[in-house]
This record gives structure tokens, C-alpha cells and sequence, in this order.
């Protein structure tokens, strides 16, 4: 079967849930005997290493918010699609001007479309002033075009069939529109060829990912403040941007120079890096399902992390809401070895069962058939 995956980023110009997640389903394709062609808005889709037959650069721009309006010239991707001549399009993510538009064409073209959703993200986070007002941007999106492009699509895919968040409106439209839902879960990428015993962990609380008032680094840094001194703190992302300053200057206020380093992805072993750690921590104020704690799990790593998206669904780590409970949580690891191996072996069983690269591989292939088949009986 010919099948064109649709992403704005692939991981040659950035590592994010989506792009790592858009690689791996390539290869299980190419293993599954299907030819790949995949098209990107960036132009490092032509520095792809990954097995696929074409790799096609279609220039666009914005999100789809009021704010930020999509930007694309919708006959060059018809071009890219009538070159490709898939059976299947399959569109990783809403909310880029590229996937947006690769839904209207491929439906205009009769092509069966497959939607991996990472979920969406049209309603505020908080009651900050700058949350409110980015979501009334989106309010156009999610009440008139998004609903119009779910009924677009042959089947959606989602990360959590239950969890009760707003991260899951689409699919919550989809069972809403008679559109078939089928669940896909994420698969860790960075996993260690070891397993650590907790004696030999370094007293170390790694947070993974881009600088950002999502991501809350600065909720960490009151975290770490608490701790023993003996515990350090570890950030993994790309060290720019106003937030990454603010948390810099956070660091001398507090004075915990000596207890937080700042590592980018490309100056340290990620897999090892999780592997070796104590804690993984995840401070965010909102996520889907974070690959980040699907690797803490992979590696046998305890994580802390708050009860946003599908996070509470994981069934592992320790869920916790605030820097206060996030300390005493640390604590209760720290004091109790019992609590601690405990917590790494339900993670591991956890990801063993349901999140291994099998897993998803397995769901992949009833999936594409399946897409298909409802394509065909509407």
C-alpha cells in the first residue's frame, strides 16, 4: 500500500511528542511492507534519513488561530499528493497550517484520511489573562473549522480513550460526528541498554523539554529549593528563549547555581541521562500524554509529574499537583526504598504491557486496514 504521512516538523529540524512519534510510525510502516513518501512545511524534510520513497518540502506558515492565520498554497500540496498517489493519507497533528490543509485536499481528492492525533489545544490552560485571551483566539477554530474537518476524516486516532481533559475535544467530536476512534499510544524512543538499581542512580531530578510556561521549569526551581541540598536538577531543551532567561535569573535568585545544569538534547545521552536519574520530573500545566514519562517508565525510573491530559491514566509514578506535593513526593521516594522500587517496577510493567514499540506497532496495523474500510463505507 502507498501512504503519505503529512507533518509540519520531522525530527531532522526538531525533537518534539509529535515528530518522534511521526518517525516511528514511518518505520513500522516500512517494516509493515508499506511504501512511505512523507511531506513537511519545513525544508529539512529533504535531510530525512528515514526509508520512504519521497520526501516532499510544501512551504507554509501559522497555526489557524485568529492570531495566527494558516499560510499555504493548497495546489502545491495537491501536486505533492497527486505525485505520491497514496492509498492512505495519514496527518500527524491538528493545529499547523500544513496538517490542516492535508485534511481539505485529501478529502477533495477522495483520498482516505487517517488522523494520529497528539490531541489539540483550543482551550485555556489557566485563568491568566494570557491563556484566556490565547484561547479566544482559537474560538473560531474549535466552533466552526475543526468540527467541519473531523467530519472529514476515514478515523481518528487518540492517546487516551477516557481521560477527561479538554486536550481531547476532537475526540470527544469524533464519537459526537459517528467517526470512528481508535486508540494509538506514543512508545518511548530513548531507552537504555540498562536497567540502574536505585543505589546506583545519581541524586539527580531530570525535567525534559522547551523552555516554556507550559512546561513550567521555574515550578521545578521551587521544587529543588525544598530538597536536600544533596539533590541537583537537571533541564534537558534547547537553552534559548525569554522563558529559559527567566529561569536563569530564577536560578541566582534562589541561589542554586551549583544544584541546576542546563544540557542541550545534542550534549548529553538523553537515554542515559533518564536512566541515571532518580526522579523524572514533569512540572507542566498542561500535556496529552508525554513521551518523556513513557521513557522515565521504559528506564525504570520513578516519575513525579502533575495529573494533566492522560497522565493519571498511566497507572504509574506518582501524580502530584503542585511544587508542594511534587517535593513531598521526591521526599517519600528519597526516604522510602520500598516505595521507590515499587514505583520504577509498576512503570516498567506498565510500559512492557501497553507502551512498548509492539504495542503500538501492533495497533498501527489493525489501524491502517481499518481506515480504509470506513473510508469505503461512507
Amino acid at each position: 500500500m502507498r501512504i503519505t504521512i503529512v507533518s509540519r516538523y520531522w525530527p531532522a529540524c526538531e525533537r518534539s511528542g509529535v515528530t518522534l512519534a511521526a518517525a516511528e510510525h514511518v518505520k513500522m510502516l516500512v517494516n509493515n511492507g508499506h511504501e512511505v513518501s512523507i511531506i513537511g512545511s519545513h525544508s529539512s524534510v529533504s535531510e530525512e534519513k528515514l526509508p520512504v520513497v519521497e520526501r516532499i518540502h510544501v512551504q507554509s506558515s501559522g497555526s489557524g488561530a485568529l492570531y495566527s492565520p494558516s499560510r499555504i498554497d493548497k495546489s502545491l500540496l495537491r501536486q505533492a499528493l497527486a505525485k505520491t498517489r497514496p492509498n492512505l493519507v495519514i496527518i500527524e497533528g491538528w493545529q499547523t497550517a500544513i496538517t490542516d490543509a492535508a485534511v481539505d485536499v485529501s478529502n477533495q481528492m477522495n483520498i482516505p484520511i487517517l488522523m494520529i492525533s497528539h490531541g489539540v489545544s483550543v482551550h485555556p490552560f489557566s485563568f491568566r489573562l494570557v491563556d484566556v485571551m490565547r484561547a479566544i483566539g482559537w474560538i473560531y477554530y474549535r466552533l466552526s473549522v475543526l468540527p467541519k474537518r473531523i467530519k472529514k476524516l476515514s478515523l481518528l486516532t487518540t492517546l487516551d480513550e477516557k481521560a477527561v481533559s479538554n486536550r481531547f475535544y476532537d475526540r470527544d467530536l469524533a464519537h459526537k460526528f459517528g467517526i470512528t476512534v481508535s486508540s494509538l499510544v506514543n512508545t518511548p524512543i530513548h531507552l537504555s541498554d540498562k536497567i540502574y538499581k536505585r543505589e546506583k542512580r545519581k541524586l539527580q531530578i531530570l525535567l525534559i523539554g522547551y523552555y516554556s510556561e507550559i512546561k513550567n521549569q521555574l515550578g521545578a526551581l521551587e521544587v529543588i529549593q525544598d530538597l536536600p541540598e544533596i539533590f541537583k536538577l537537571r533541564f534537558i531543551g534547547p537553552r534559548k528563549g525569554a522563558y529559559y532567561q527567566k529561569c536563569l535569573r530564577r536560578v541566582k535568585e534562589l541561589e542554586l547555581t551549583e544544584r541546576v545544569m542546563f544540557s542541550q538534547d545534542d550534549e548529553c545521552e538523553i537515554s542515559s541521562e533518564i536512566a541515571a536519574s532518580y526522579v523524572v520530573l514533569s512540572t507542566s500545566i498542561t500535556e496529552v500524554l508525554p513521551i518523556t514519562l513513557l521513557e522515565a517508565m521504559a528506564n525504570g525510573t520513578p516519575f513525579v509529574a502533575t495529573p494533566v491530559g492522560a497522565v493519571p491514566s498511566l497507572g504509574a509514578g506518582i501524580i502530584a499537583a503542585n511544587s508542594k506535593e511534587q517535593r513531598n513526593a521526591i521526599l517519600a521516594l528519597s526516604n522510602d526504598d520500598k516505595l521507590w522500587n515499587q514505583t520504577a517496577d509498576i512503570g516498567r510493567l506498565q510500559y512492557q504491557l501497553c507502551y512498548s514499540s509492539k504495542n503500538v506497532y501492533e495497533s498501527l496495523c489493525k489501524i491502517i486496514p481499518l481506515a480504509i474500510k470506513e473510508s469505503r463505507q461512507r
